[in-house]
């Protein structure tokens, strides 16, 4: 099984993830990165931070980018 990594990209540049994590297909990896963005938007919101475009950049170990999990996208407005 490929290892993930879930680095995050802000205002400040890139914070990369080091250690990942070991899922079984890239849905997975994607499912995980929506609700780690999830939990990441709830406490900028808690602490009234600024949301400044951060995103959830997911990367299989080869390299490949898999996905962009912007903080903003995981909001549900009707």
């Amino acid at each position: 099984m490929p290892r993930y990594f879930f680095h995050v990209r802000d205002a400040q540049g890139l914070s990369v993830d080091m250690e990942g994590a070991i899922l079984s297909t890239d849905e997975q990896a994607k499912r995980e990165a929506v609700q780690a963005a999830k939990e990441m938007l709830a406490e900028k919101i808690l602490r009234d931070e600024i949301l400044d475009g951060a995103a959830f950049e997911v990367v299989r170990s080869d390299g490949i980018l898999i996905a962009k999990i912007p903080l903003k996208s995981v909001i549900r407005l009707k």
